[in-house]
């Protein structure tokens, strides 16, 4: 089990819910152009711990990289392949037929975009009572 660690603060807590800013070390710390890019070094988060926790500590974060690779995923691979979905089965179904082809496959990719964000919301709900990381005190 290959763990992903971070070190972040506390920004704030509301009963449970934190606000956490990791700072990007890795990539951005080495990164020859990183004053001009578009990315923050910062990234601030939303993470779930029952733990009393105080703005201003400092905090460690550990997941399961297979984990976080899983999520991801399914946050932007599975959209894709919905609306690709969306696209070709009204070709496949209605493709002799009287009726305006372009306008069932633009609702149909509605349909299904909209049918992956309902998925993924959730799927957030899982994860949230999972706790995927955890945290704690340094």
């Amino acid at each position: 089990m290959a763990l992903m660690i971070k070190q972040g603060v506390v920004l704030e807590n509301n009963n449970g819910k934190l606000q956490v800013m990791v700072e990007r070390m890795e990539a951005c710390g080495s990164c020859a152009s990183k004053e001009s890019c578009g990315q923050r070094q910062d990234t601030i988060i939303e993470l779930y711990s029952t733990e009393d926790f105080q703005k201003g500590d400092r905090i460690i974060l550990t997941s399961d990289s297979r984990d976080i690779t899983k999520f991801s995923m399914y946050v932007y691979v599975f959209p894709v392949i919905m609306m690709i979905l969306g696209a070709a089965l009204p070709q496949v179904f209605f493709k002799n037929t009287t009726y305006d082809l372009n306008l069932i496959t633009l609702f149909s990719v509605i349909l299904f975009i909209v049918i992956s964000f309902i998925v993924i919301k959730g799927i957030d709900k899982k994860i949230r009572s999972e706790n995927v990381m955890r945290v704690r005190k340094i």
